[in-house]
């Protein structure tokens, strides 16, 4: 009898390691997924930004990002409710035209483009990407 209870213990000692070790191991998988969307995310918004230039990249402040949503598969969604990941988008030049509307950067500014993606469910930052934009001078 005694060792019938034995067995069982050491049985399930074994069963709940290895159910915590797949719950890990589906967290770490989930986490890397999250992370590699979100590179490529934050690269594609990037590299539409430059496509875009210096003088047609429309100034968003850092208080009002351009937000975009995606679902899992990286195609974009109107809803909020709807996506797994968020993405914003800003654009701060280091000098603007006065009065212009809406803000141009002058000609020597430098711009500053953040793109921060976040997973929309528990708005955590997966990740960032800064880079700069600056006249080519023509």
């Amino acid at each position: 009898m005694i060792e019938a209870l034995v067995a069982s213990l050491i049985m399930s000692t074994c069963v709940a390691a290895m159910v915590s070790t797949l719950s890990f191991s589906q967290n770490m998988t989930t986490q890397s997924i999250d992370m590699g969307v979100a590179y490529n995310l934050a690269r594609q918004t990037m590299e539409t930004v430059k496509q875009t230039g210096f003088a047609n990249t429309a100034e968003a402040s850092v208080a009002a990002p351009v937000t975009t949503y995606y679902d899992g598969n990286m195609n974009s969604v109107v809803s909020g409710s709807l996506a797994r990941y968020k993405v914003t988008l800003s654009v701060v030049s280091s000098t603007t035209v006065s009065g212009s509307s809406p803000v141009q950067p002058t000609t020597d500014a430098l711009r500053t483009v953040t793109v921060k993606v976040f997973l929309q469910s528990t708005s955590a930052l997966i990740y960032r990407m800064d880079s700069y934009l600056v006249n080519n001078g023509t």
